[in-house]
């Protein structure tokens, strides 16, 4: 059941990695809109943006919610930005 969560966040993490580093705001906008268009259910409370002290990164830390049958699972994911502000 959770394959296929798994296989579309790939393609968000592919996103990610090719995504030019903008304003925190736009940039939340960008991972969301992909998520959504992605069918990847990410609750905008549960994205974070941390710039990684190097400057050269920029952290995405999320969290995909999937409803089962009897509860829902919080999956809990991280991706790297090169070229961090």
């Amino acid at each position: 059941m959770l394959a296929p969560v798994y296989l579309r966040n790939r393609s968000l993490q592919r996103f990610l990695q090719g995504t030019p580093v903008s304003s925190d705001d736009a940039l939340k906008r960008q991972i969301l809109d992909q998520a959504r268009a992605l069918d990847l259910d990410v609750p905008p409370d549960h994205l974070q943006i941390r710039h990684i002290a190097d400057g050269h990164r920029t952290a995405v830390l999320y969290v995909v919610r999937v409803s089962l049958p009897l509860y829902t699972v919080n999956l809990h994911f991280s991706s790297d930005i090169a070229g961090g502000n």
